[in-house]
């Protein structure tokens, strides 16, 4: 299907928060298919609080569902010190256990923030780093989170989430954003134009505010693997809250000002790694094929073994990148590929091999062809004799598991082929009067294919 919403409200954030996750796991959401989970509130006395969680259900893993967890601030304290205190959750989680962190204005003056995470071993402190922006305009303040992020340092492959949130619903727009700066620099989060954005901000419901996040989730996802940073939505002056349950109407709040942030990457190949360790090779025949030639003269002849029409490749390469986990790749989506040292040699290819391939097909298995060579072979068919030719493909097969990682720090994995293909003549004689069954018999001996 792709990308779906899971929606909850309460009176309290605990409350929302547990229905939430009780319908992702009602769900079956597995670890690695939630993309966001941000928190809503009209920011008055009688409001209600909402949470809403995107998942791409067409993301391949073999996780199971996870125990997703939750550290909760909701005081009247400062959004600096809730962000110091987020950072100190943070840095004990491992990297892709981290869902996101949300926050949000709630009974003035008291705001909250969220961690959400899936439960799992702690992993040793990380150097996590903030930063956050305020101004009177959302967009403003949007565009300006971005120059803030690249001017701290942060760098793609670090960037863990953009949350959008205020004091007040009258109050300035804010954006607060985390990165992991324990994990590698992949590139400049605004070169080649790679963190992009969309906004909505209008008086239409909550649940129009996120049917669009989700559609251009969507819609992006279908040419690109997309690396979301935040589909994030937050009151904007807003005058009243009905408190009518979406779960009837599809609505949240009839009358108001919402706004909503995607922040997102079309998603490259930063770099795709072979495992070495488990590079397994095979040798074996593949296939064989006879072709008779008959000389009655008495004298012995000169025999091409295919004509100019016939002739096909003699030695080829060949590489098929079956996608087990993790991201899909789109269709057209290229990469450079590179051998470790040692395979170049059993494909027959040149030493230091690099090649940039293209992702061709929807299943995931992609091919690349190459070194051919054209096989003019001919032999001395000795007189009143018959020559049987066997032709048969001698093949080296290498498989090894793979890992392409992403520019966003996402990885994508599964099984490397490469095969060589090297298609061998090998001719055998006969008197012209020699049976079909001695002919058969002899030719149980040579090379057949070895599956």
């Amino acid at each position: 299907m792709g990308i779906r919403l899971i929606k909850s409200y309460a009176r309290s954030w605990v409350g929302a928060a547990d229905y939430l996750i009780s319908q992702i796991e009602a769900e079956k959401v597995r670890k690695g298919q939630l993309l966001w989970i941000d928190a809503q509130c009209d920011g008055d006395a009688v409001s209600y609080c909402y949470l809403v969680a995107y998942w791409d259900d067409a993301f391949k893993t073999t996780e199971g569902v996870g125990t997703i967890k939750y550290d909760l601030q909701n005081a009247a304290s400062s959004w600096e010190s809730f962000y110091d205190h987020a950072v100190n959750v943070i840095k004990f989680l491992q990297p892709k256990n981290v869902i996101s962190i949300t926050g949000s204005t709630s009974v003035p003056p008291v705001t909250v923030l969220f961690v959400f995470y899936y439960e799992d071993a702690p992993a040793a402190s990380q150097d996590i780093r903030h930063c956050a922006v305020e101004k009177l305009s959302w967009e403003s303040a949007a565009t300006h989170i971005i120059y803030e992020l690249e001017s701290k340092g942060a760098k793609a492959g670090q960037l863990i989430g953009i949350d959008a949130h205020n004091n007040l619903k009258e109050g300035s727009g804010r954006f607060a954003a985390f990165w992991n700066a324990s994990l590698p620099a992949l590139g400049d989060l605004r070169k080649d134009d790679y963190l992009k954005r969309v906004s909505k901000n209008d008086m239409d419901s909550w649940a129009d505010q996120y049917e669009f996040a989700r559609n251009h989730i969507q819609n992006v996802n279908y040419s690109h693997p997309i690396a979301v940073f935040g589909a994030t939505s937050c009151v904007n002056m807003s005058t009243a809250s009905t408190a009518v349950s979406w779960f009837t109407y599809g609505l949240i709040s009839a009358a108001g000002n919402g706004v909503t942030n995607v922040f997102y990457a079309e998603d490259k190949v930063s770099k795709v790694e072979l495992d070495k360790e488990k590079m397994e090779e095979k040798n074996f025949v593949a296939d064989t094929q006879d072709k008779r030639f008959v000389n009655a003269n008495s004298t012995a002849i000169e025999q091409k073994w295919m004509t100019s029409e016939e002739k096909t490749a003699t030695t080829s390469s060949v590489f098929n990148f079956t996608h087990k986990e993790g991201v899909t790749l789109t269709p057209n989506a290229t990469f450079t590929f590179g051998l470790p040292e040692g395979a170049e040699a059993a494909l027959g290819l040149s030493l230091a091999f690099t090649k940039e391939l293209t992702w061709q097909q929807t299943d995931s298995v992609m091919k690349s062809v190459t070194n051919k060579n054209t096989y003019e072979e001919s032999f001395i068919i000795p007189p009143e004799h018959v020559a049987v030719c066997r032709v048969y493909t001698d093949r080296t097969e290498l498989t090894a598991p793979y890992t392409m990682t992403f520019k966003s720090g996402r990885t994508s994995t599964g099984t490397w082929t490469g095969k060589k293909d090297v298609v061998n003549m090998l001719p055998v004689f006969f008197p012209i009067n020699t049976s079909e069954e001695v002919i058969q018999e002899k030719l149980k001996t040579l090379r057949t294919p070895q599956h």
